[in-house]
């Protein structure tokens, strides 16, 4: 009988085995089927909306043959090869990862420098980051660490207040100096002196000098020759300060240091060719293309609203570049320092405690607010209560920045709790104080978490649309904005006004083109935003 009780527990303990793995195989079957059935209906749509912005039925067959035959095939076999040959491919990611990311920095730099008027950036850049840079390389000199990040926060705060209070003093002054000047100051200044900082690290004191050097005559030199042609050298001195530099400088590393991978160095220049050679070839044999609506005038022109052909959503990009870009300066340094104050400053005991523990679920919960609540936070605040203009980049900025601001808290937050305890008592055990510790060890280790919330916040604030009907802005805009007292739009209020519009060239046109440079601009900051995390992640590994 103990024997026959035995039996019966095993076969009741086999059978209750093979229910419990008959429902995990359930389970993990019905998350691949809903993961399946959201990315075949993320690419459905996406489909339909990349069919009727690109108009591919419209095209010939022989521009197909061209295309394959030109571009289509050769980089397709390049890639093949790199992605047998890991050095090969390791060289080539980077390459096509600093030539995409230096073209767009420049095109994005030279656009928010010339909507924001480039004298106003270079004086602001001039008291708000020159100055500082010179009292911390002070404080530097006299072995004063504990108070270079006090010195830091009050020399920024200081030179922006300096800025903004002289404005109508200094920017004559400033004005008066020729545009390629306030372009050189901004961009190429700063290029040079991350150069080198690069150079410090990496090379010889006397390479790096040598570089900085190349940089600035390199620029000066190129300045000279479009003066000579009767050409404004601003564009190019943003484009080869940002864009050409920093990709002579990684491909010339890849050639010098890694010879198995020097091959993969010319992939991106290997697909300029070939788009150059099918470009040529189309327009001598005057093949028909598809007539989408993706096109040089809908990226380049100012918007028209009876003539879908000649509608142009220039000004919309430009603005929600200038507003996201406003919006980050000021949600995320106030972000990350109240969850760093939350975390690290913040006492646990007593009514301050308290407060801290309401602030935090507070915060929690505005996370999940409506947009349109904020909409009308920001028409109370900006337009009531501070009497800002409707429709300015500021109350934009401002509005989209309370958005955002309790996912940047919330993320930073939990990046800095995710850092080991051993770790901050390791630096204090060595000396450092408060301040050393969280700069030096806690910060690097967080920040990639606290990119992935800045992934997450522009991701949700660059498709906003109720906070900005709300607090008025307009949704066409024919110019873009002259800095951030200007009114502006943004790409999804276009969207949005053009979705009503009577003629069919629009809704399924125009709106599906601007969909999709919308989402090439959301693809291209997250971009951005995954690589700096991956960087920082990769450095704080080893």
């Amino acid at each position: 009988m103990a024997v026959d009780g035995d039996t019966d527990r095993t076969l009741s303990v086999d059978s209750r085995g093979r229910l419990w793995g008959l429902h995990a195989t359930l389970f993990e079957a019905g998350l691949f089927g809903a993961t399946l059935f959201g990315i075949v209906s993320l690419c459905i749509l996406f489909g339909y909306i990349a069919f009727d912005a690109f108009q591919p039925l419209t095209a010939s067959i022989r521009w197909y043959l061209l295309i394959a035959g030109t571009l289509i095939l050769p980089t397709a076999a390049g890639t093949l090869y790199a992605r047998r040959q890991p050095a090969v491919r390791a060289a080539n990611a980077k390459a096509f990862g600093v030539v995409g990311g230096a073209l767009v920095a420049a095109l994005c730099t030279y656009i928010v420098v010339d909507a924001l008027s480039p004298y106003d950036v270079a004086l602001v850049l001039l008291f708000g980051g020159y100055l500082p840079a010179v009292f911390t390389l002070l404080v530097r000199r006299t072995n004063r660490t504990t108070q270079l990040g006090p010195t830091a926060i009050l020399s920024v705060g200081g030179g922006l207040a300096i800025a903004h209070g002289g404005y109508d003093l200094l920017r004559p002054i400033v004005g008066t100096a020729a545009q390629w000047i306030a372009y050189f100051a901004i961009v190429t200044l700063p290029v040079a002196f991350g150069l080198w900082i690069v150079g410090r690290r990496r090379w010889t004191r006397q390479t790096a000098r040598r570089a900085v050097l190349a940089v600035i005559v390199s620029v000066l030199l190129l300045v000279v020759l479009a003066l000579g042609l009767g050409i404004d050298p601003s564009f190019w001195v943003v484009l080869l300060s940002v864009g050409a530099i920093p990709v002579a400088v990684v491909i010339g590393e890849i050639v010098v240091l890694d010879p198995a991978g020097r091959l993969g160095a010319a992939g991106p220049f290997v697909l300029i060719g070939c788009l150059s050679v099918f470009l040529a070839v189309e327009r001598q044999l005057g093949l028909e293309g598809p007539d989408g609506y993706l096109t040089t005038t809908l990226l380049l022109e100012s918007w028209h609203g009876l003539d879908a052909s000649s509608a142009g959503v220039y000004p919309q990009i430009v603005g929600s570049i200038v507003i996201v870009g406003v919006m980050g300066v000021l949600a995320f340094p106030v972000g990350i320092g109240a969850a760093l104050y939350l975390e690290e400053y913040a006492q646990r005991s007593g009514w301050r405690g308290r407060v801290a523990t309401l602030l935090e679920v507070n915060i929690s919960n505005l996370a999940g607010v409506p947009s349109v609540v904020y909409g009308l936070l920001g028409l109370a605040l900006f337009r009531n209560a501070l009497g800002f203009p409707t429709g300015i980049v500021l109350s934009a900025a401002g509005t989209l920045g309370l958005l955002i601001l309790p996912i940047v808290v919330v993320s930073a937050q939990e990046a800095l709790r995710s850092v080991p305890d051993s770790l901050r008592e390791a630096a204090v055990g060595m000396g450092a104080s408060r301040w050393q510790t969280l700069r030096t060890v806690v910060l690097p280790e967080a920040l990639p978490g606290m990119l992935t919330g800045t992934i997450l916040a522009l991701a949700r604030a660059i498709g906003e649309t109720a906070p900005l009907v709300i607090i008025a802005v307009a949704t066409t805009k024919y110019s873009p904005p002259d800095g951030i007292l200007s009114s502006a739009t943004v790409l999804p209020l276009q969207i949005f006004a053009a979705r009503s519009n009577v003629d069919p060239a629009f809704r399924h046109g125009i709106v599906p083109a601007a969909a999709v440079v919308l989402l090439v601009l959301l693809l291209l900051m997250n971009t951005t935003a995954i690589v700096v995390r991956n960087r920082f992640d990769r450095r704080s590994q080893q």
